[in-house]
């Protein structure tokens, strides 16, 4: 029988892995005018943009494309319940009609459902102040009484007098968005390298100058992290003395989701669904999603999170009592503690440019559209 090494056998003295680790940032396996390092649904759109505007663009991601906090998105695209307020910043005010355009844009299919959305507060005057405050900057909400919401979603046992009714909201699948806008990307030329994980940028003279990956150095004009919550510690490993810790500018939070997929017999909602019990929509004739809220210090199995919303599945739907869960999923969103995206290149380091924004499904094509101009 073959005998192990043992993991001092293995790992190379000191001296010596800095010796490889030298030796990799000098031999590339690819030069690009702009490396992108991750390919969620931000980065894709990154990629997209700038390959179709004619840059050389190579993506690594380390796991797959749509992985990671994507595969756990709910793929609300509209107002998704943001307060008014969110849309003063530019960025979320251009995010919708953004989204339009990416939708007519020669695309594979990624699970659009035009199906309109209806939600309501925990209160009456709640769910009125809601609509007020949408509607004074033009967006196209209303409120409807229970006669139309019970009309619409015929599968609810009950309804509140008054629901907000958003006619344009839609959803998508996010993890094959992700996949649409890269494959659009690799055929506009741009090279695409999965299961590959970035272990530090590489800088010389002030300026950052690729990054050494899982498979060696990759070289770049601009390195572009959309790396989610692990964008401020890759954009740390440029400063050795700060033992990997985020510059205060690139402050990140995560901010965890639980994705929840039942099986169902038979469509139960027709559209998206949002109410102090339950966050729905289908995603086909037979599967429904749920978005849940992960509690403040949870460790336990993602499908521990699934009871309560399944408790208000089978008491609140037509139908609901023959719902079971299939799958559970966290998901860490990247939340800038700022409040607003953290998009551009950072001050005082040549070559780098960031990308992080919550939410990242409807902010994608703006955000890919204002990369490209950018780094045009």
């Amino acid at each position: 029988m073959e005998t192990m090494p043992s993991a001092a056998e293995v790992s190379p003295p000191a001296d010596t892995a800095a010796a490889q680790r030298s030796h990799a940032r000098g031999k590339s396996l690819v030069a690009a005018d702009v490396l992108v390092v991750g390919a969620g649904v931000v980065g894709a759109s990154i990629a997209y943009h700038l390959a179709r505007a004619g840059r050389a663009v190579t993506v690594v991601e380390r796991g797959e494309v749509g992985g990671g906090v994507t595969s756990a998105s709910f793929g609300w695209v509209g107002l998704a319940k943001s307060e008014a307020k969110a849309y003063a910043e530019p960025l979320r005010a251009s995010a919708a009609a953004e989204f339009a355009r990416l939708r007519r844009e020669d695309l594979a299919p990624f699970g659009l459902r035009e199906c309109g959305a209806i939600s309501w507060e925990p209160t009456e005057d709640e769910t009125r102040a809601f609509v007020a405050e949408h509607r004074a900057i033009g967006h196209d909400i209303e409120l409807i009484a229970r006669e139309e919401v019970l009309a619409r979603e015929p599968g609810l046992r009950t309804a509140p007098a008054l629901a907000a009714y958003a006619r344009g909201d839609a959803a998508v699948d996010p993890s094959s968005l992700a996949r649409s806008l890269i494959a659009a990307a690799a055929a506009h030329g741009a090279h695409i390298m999965t299961a590959t994980g970035v272990t530090e940028l590489l800088r010389e003279d002030g300026s950052v100058t690729g990054a050494l990956t899982s498979r060696g150095a990759i070289h770049a004009g601009t390195v572009v992290l959309a790396a989610g919550t692990a964008t401020p510690a890759l954009a740390a490993t440029l400063d050795p003395a700060s033992g990997g810790a985020a510059s205060p500018t690139l402050a990140v939070d995560a901010s965890p989701s639980c994705l929840l997929t039942f099986a169902t017999p038979e469509p139960l909602v027709r559209g998206i669904l949002s109410t102090p019990a339950f966050e729905l929509r289908q995603r086909d004739a037979t599967t429904l999603l749920a978005a849940e809220d992960v509690p403040n210090g949870f460790g336990g199995a993602p499908a521990e999170l699934a009871a309560e919303t399944l408790a208000g599945i089978r008491s609140g739907l037509a139908g609901g009592a023959e719902v079971t869960l299939i799958d559970a999923r966290i998901g860490d969103r990247p939340t800038p503690r700022a409040g607003t995206p953290l998009l551009g290149f950072v001050p005082g380091v040549a070559g780098l440019y960031i990308s992080v924004a919550h939410p990242g499904v409807i902010l994608s094509a703006a955000i890919g559209r204002r990369a490209a101009e950018e780094l045009a």
